[in-house]
């Protein structure tokens, strides 16, 4: 019994030969916002605020709250308002 030729071309681990891609509406809303990519930078905003300061080693300490835009992927899609909260340190010299 003679041994299967193996298959050739593009995929052939997933069974075709072939790269063939039907054309899309180019005028299609959905395909013009994932094929036109924007870099535009958006604003956001952040509080900080002072806890605790001890002037003898120079350290400050507090909370902050940052509201930020989250990702368009490039402008594809819309922007959700993220909310970070947490706790800040620095030591001044």
């Amino acid at each position: 019994m003679a041994a299967a030729a193996p298959l050739s071309g593009r995929g052939a681990s997933q069974g075709y030969e072939s790269a063939i891609a039907l054309q899309t509406a180019q005028d299609d809303e959905f395909v013009l916002k994932e094929n036109v990519k924007s870099v535009a930078a958006s604003k956001g905003s952040a509080v900080f605020s002072v806890a605790k300061v001890d002037p003898s080693t120079g350290e400050i300490a507090g909370v902050f709250e940052s509201v930020q835009p989250s990702d368009t992927d490039l402008g594809a899609k819309a922007p959700k308002d993220v909310k970070i909260t947490g706790l800040w340190y620095a030591q001044l010299q």
